[in-house]
């Protein structure tokens, strides 16, 4: 690319840097998280809405757009040779514990050179930013040899139905790439289980477990667990709690005969657990110590199975390979309703494991529970050698000088929906922008750097 497209392009991401704020205003103000199926809406009202509303950006910026019944969408440039696409999402995990976020996480609020808000670096503001570098590109190719399509899903964060249903309808692009990952980009991502595991609890004891509630997401390490006890021995549990050490805070509320007690940790993205604490193991690992009677071995087994390990070693499913590490193992959901105990783990395994035999060892290391597997995403592996990863690796170095290797990560992300496509950004080495967390965020100079660097691609895509 010669330098005089470059600055063109340079140019144009300043020149629509703040139109990109306030389209990114727009859509983080749609509070898009998954709830129940209605009408027209698979995913509930606030996907929808998202859609609705990107697809609008869209049309208002020229492009033509296609809403496939508000499962995805995409907005196109281009109407031959080679399909290319960029996969975004528009849906996000719950804001969690708002006394936690210092501005509203539904609100774009920008200070000291940063961008807050519940989807500004997941995923929605690479995903607005990513139809800019279309759009910048599409300001200075005239005759396109190529097409382009910005494909915005809705239900990432809970499966990926919206592009399995999506590409039933439309074709699979010939390479693609998603925004949802980190630079410069990943050429393999473990496979992604997610187990439900459910038991009765015989309650006929003088300490009975009333209430049990821990996580907003499987894929997110629950920073709160709540827990109400029931019991004819208020001092004996209240021994236990004076004398309890955890990693995570905790706190408790004796009303007569009935104990609250609120576990604390620290939430983190569901492929990365040790980078959180997870309150319902803590909560776990203190219930083991009060006795429930026929409760106990239930809770025993919780806690030494999923609360005391991240890798999977209670379960027996433990190992590693050299492309994409250990395993991990999520505890991201408790709940005790009408004495049925849910629990839902999310594992990430390594890419040359068998999710069958990993399927098979979780139900004998959880004899007496039913167990479902819920979803199931397989491995991603893109060889370091292939053409896409070397293009994308050179307009990454061209404009970063950045001579960082590809990695290997835990998380899923659309790049998996397609036969030949990866996580190309948008967060660079070394940040940390809290997605899935309080004060989500993600810095202006990086969201236009990102900007720069799709927009080059997108010139490739189109000229080559």
């Amino acid at each position: 690319m010669n330098t005089e497209i470059e600055r063109k392009i340079d140019k144009l991401v300043d020149k629509y840097f703040d139109e990109m704020l306030d389209s990114l205003r727009r859509i983080i103000r749609i509070k898009s998280v998954m709830e129940t199926k209605k009408d027209n809406m698979p995913f509930g009202e606030g996907p929808a809405r998202a859609l609705s509303e990107t697809l609008e950006i869209c049309k208002e910026l020229g492009f033509e757009t296609l809403n496939v019944d508000n499962y995805a969408g995409h907005a196109t440039f281009g109407n031959k040779g080679k399909l290319y696409g960029v996969l975004g999402h528009l849906d996000v995990v719950p804001e969690g514990d708002l006394d936690k976020w210092e501005s509203d996480p539904y609100e774009l609020t920008i200070k000291e050179g940063k961008m807050f808000g519940r989807g500004v670096s997941d995923d929605k503001g690479p995903s607005i930013g990513a139809l800019y570098a279309l759009k910048i590109a599409s300001e200075i190719v005239e005759n396109p040899k190529n097409t382009i399509r910005i494909i915005f899903g809705t239900n990432e964060e809970n499966g990926s139905k919206c592009l399995k249903y999506y590409f039933q309808k439309e074709p699979y692009p010939y390479a693609a790439v998603t925004p949802d990952g980190a630079f410069p980009l990943i050429f393999a991502e473990k496979g992604n289980a997610t187990y439900e595991l459910s038991i009765s609890l015989n309650t006929d004891y003088h300490t009975r477990l009333l209430k049990l509630e821990a996580g907003t997401a499987v894929n997110v390490v629950p920073e709160i667990c709540k827990a109400v006890i029931e019991t004819e021995r208020v001092g004996e549990i209240e021994y236990v709690l004076q004398n309890h050490k955890s990693k995570c805070g905790f706190e408790y509320k004796i009303n007569e005969n009935k104990i609250e007690i609120k576990f604390i940790g620290k939430s983190a993205h569901g492929s990365t657990p040790e980078l959180g604490i997870n309150a319902a193991a803590c909560m776990l690992e203190l219930l083991t110590r009060i006795d429930f009677g026929p409760v106990n071995q239930i809770i025993e087994t919780l806690y030494e199975k999923l609360g005391k390990d991240i890798n999977g070693r209670g379960l027996d499913i433990y190992g590693e390979d050299k492309v994409s590490g250990k395993l991990t193992c999520n505890l991201g959901i408790l709940k005790l309703q009408d004495n049925l105990l849910r629990a839902f783990i999310n594992i990430r395994y390594p890419i040359f494991f068998n999710v069958d035999m990993i399927t098979r060892q979780i139900n004998e290391a959880m004899k007496g529970f039913e167990i479902e597997r819920r979803s199931h995403s397989t491995p991603l592996y893109v060889s370091r050698d292939s053409e896409l990863v070397k293009l994308l690796l050179k307009v990454y170095r061209d404009v970063t000088k950045d001579e960082s290797a590809p990695v290997a990560i835990g998380r899923g992300t659309y790049a998996r929906a397609v036969p030949y496509g990866v996580a190309f950004g948008a967060t660079f080495p070394g940040e940390n922008t809290k997605m899935h967390q309080p004060n989500e965020n993600w810095s202006l100079d990086s969201f236009k750097k990102f900007v720069r660097i799709y927009a080059r691609l997108m010139y490739r895509w189109l000229t080559e």
